[in-house]
This record gives C-alpha cells, structure tokens and sequence, in this order.
C-alpha cells in the first residue's frame, strides 16, 4: 500500500504546488493496513484528482496563462436558482471533470477557459457550504423548463454528479468534506456544515424524488443503497455519553468512526444542529427502519435535555451573548463530549466554557447559539405523540 499513499501524496503536492496552497498532512491514512475497498477508493480518488489537474493545466497552457485565473468570489454562488438557459450555462460550465463544484464561487457569469473552477483554488470539488449538491438540485428543477438541446447535458451533468457523489462515500458509509480527496480534517467524515446530511438528502430525492426520473434506473437505485449504507453508518456511531446515546460530533474519523478535530475553532465536540437535521431526515423517510426509532429516542431525549430555555441570542459590536427571552429556546452549537456543557473554541486552539471569553473576531464570526433541533422536536413529539 505504500506505493498509493505516495502516488496519493504526489497528487495532493502537484495540487498544492499549481495552486500555491500549503499541504495537509494525509494523516488518517498513513500507516494504515486497509481493506481492498478502501484501497480502490483511495486509487480512485487520486485519478479522479489528477483528471481536475490535466483538465485545466490544459486549457492554461491552451491560454497561454502562467497561471490560471481566479474565478468570482459569492458567499451564495450569485444565484438563488436557475431561471434560464443563460444561467444553467454558466451553472454547468464550473462542474470540474470528476463531476462536483466548489464552494464560495459566483456561478452567475460562465467560467472562462483556463480558470480556477472556485474562488478558492485549493478548495477541489467539495460538499462544504452546499457546494455540489446544491448545483445538483437547481439542474435538476430547472431541467423541464430547459431547452431540448440543454435537457441532454443536464442529465449528462447530473448522472456525473451523482456518481461523484456515490464515489465520494467511504466504503463505511460516511462523507468526506470534499471529494477527491484533499488531506488533512477535509478528509474527516464531516457533519459540520451540513455535509452528510445535504449528501443524504440529495441520495434521496435522486432515489425517490420525479425531479431526477431522466436519470437511469440503474443510478437511482444505487443512490437508495447508498442513503441506506449511511443511515447503518450514523446508527453505528451515535455517540454514548455516560451510558446514554446523544448525537454525532462534527467529525469522525473516516475510518475507526472515533471523533476527530478540525480547525482550532472546531475542535472535538457534539454538534446540536447538524445532528438535528440528520435526525429530522431519519424520521422523515426512514423511522422503520431497524434501530432508528431507538435512535431517534434517545437523540430526542439529549436534545431536550441541553435546551436553554428563555434565552434567545444577541449579537452587535461588543460580541455575542444569550438575553432574556420569555419561551424562546436555543442549543449551544458544540457541547463538550464528556461532561456534555456547552463549550467555545478560538484560534489558539483552547476550549472555553463561556462565549465571552473568546475573542471578538470568533464571536462575530460563528453561530455559536442555534435553534434548528426545535424544529426536529417539533416533529418527532408530532408523530410520536398521536
């Protein structure tokens, strides 16, 4: 196996090197002896990583670029949805040859020839911040108001989507942040932000969903195995807390499951609203499905039990805090793993029992106060209650 870690190695420092971003250390394969499966997926990711590299050293060297240009920086991709050809155009032209998108990209003007295919070159196709499953979504919607001639690429786009993504899945059943893969916590199976669950939801809607019926049976049948491997996965590593199962943290470990840090201000802790909408996702579709009524029992109970109740979060120019809030209900975004007490991260890495001991630049920054398990509470006391 050492020969595909090092040929994995070189393919992550000829993307850093084009790119001029700093390496992240492959640390969760190294000196792992690992299964024929996840040997292929690593084989795989890598070639699919080497087809973004030749695709745009191509179209530079065909521009005459010394480097590629950068593409448009949008915090929402400069669109809402597609509205019109023009726009599935320009949607279509930032899908990087292995199938995905990048995040933080304005997709409302057509990419360019020899350009980045993000605003954030080292940022390859990823799942982080909605990136490829929301272009997913907006192709698919748009597809019966699109013009004959484009129905075709849309379907051609999206079958490369989704099979990205179906290749994207560890052989366990998690997600990566990005995919091919880019090293380093990007490597981590990762709730933060939403990645498993906006890649479970897309699984099945493109299994179950009318909207993706232009795609082979075949595909869509694989997507519904593919939800179901992942719903085995997040039943499996539930995180017990003194004898109790509670939630998920935001990463794990992609292949032991255990949890895992990220950045410095996402260190290792249960996530409230990550796990909540991965919790409304079971009981919507699946709550018969053996261990999820016990799952989502035991979640429930966590959940209600670390609500602060009556507060309601402030922020302005001196920082965050929680105020009086008459029937108002908010989590913490992280809670410690073992004692179970909302925590805080910075920069420097350390953990903090109090919002205001972070700095500001932290607490400007970061929804540390959420209220999106209410809405999974809401519903599961809906259904379990008649």
């Amino acid at each position: 196996m050492q020969s595909t870690y090092s040929h994995i190695g070189k393919m992550l420092l000829g993307l850093c090197v084009l790119l001029g971003s700093p390496v992240w250390a492959t640390d969760y394969w190294q000196g792992q002896s690992l299964p024929p499966a996840w040997q292929q997926y690593l084989q795989r990711s890598s070639a699919l990583l080497q087809q973004d590299l030749q695709q745009l050293n191509a179209e530079v060297k065909q521009q005459a670029l010394l480097t590629p240009n950068i593409a448009a920086k949008h915090p929402d991709f400069g669109l809402s949805r597609i509205e019109n050809d023009e726009q599935a155009e320009a949607v279509l032209s930032f899908q990087t040859p292995s199938g995905g998108w990048s995040k933080r990209t304005d997709m409302s003007l057509k990419r360019q020839s020899g350009q980045y295919y993000g605003s954030e070159p080292a940022y390859v196709p990823t799942f982080d911040n909605g990136a490829t499953t929301t272009q997913l979504g907006w192709l698919a919607q748009y597809y019966p108001q699109a013009s004959l001639m484009l129905r075709d690429r849309i379907t051609e786009a999206l079958e490369r989507g989704v099979i990205l993504l179906l290749q994207a899945q560890y052989p366990n059943g998690g997600f990566p942040q990005s995919y091919p893969l880019r090293g380093g916590y990007h490597d981590a199976i990762t709730l933060n932000d939403d990645v498993m669950y906006k890649s479970m939801q897309l699984l099945w809607q493109v299994a179950h969903d009318k909207q993706y019926a232009m795609l082979r049976p075949a595909l869509r049948e694989q997507a519904k195995h593919a939800f179901f491997l992942a719903v085995d996965w997040l039943l499996a590593q539930q995180v017990n807390l003194k004898g109790q199962r509670t939630v998920w943290t935001a990463q794990h470990h992609p292949l032991t499951g255990v949890p895992v840090a990220a950045r410095k201000f996402e260190q290792i802790a249960l996530v409230s609203s990550e796990s909540a909408h991965l919790l409304q996702l079971l009981l919507r579709h699946v709550a018969g499905y053996p261990g999820v009524k016990a799952s989502l029992a035991s979640a429930a109970a966590w959940l209600q039990q670390h609500q602060i109740n009556d507060k309601a979060r402030f922020r302005d120019d001196t920082g965050l805090k929680l105020i009086d809030k008459p029937g108002a209900v908010v989590w913490a975004r992280f809670y410690d793993i073992n004692t179970g007490v909302p925590v805080f991260f910075d920069r420097d890495g350390q953990t903090y029992l109090d919002v205001s001991q972070i700095s500001l630049e932290r607490q400007q920054g970061y929804g540390w106060y959420q209220s999106e398990a209410a809405k999974f509470l809401a519903e599961y006391d809906k259904i379990f209650d008649e």
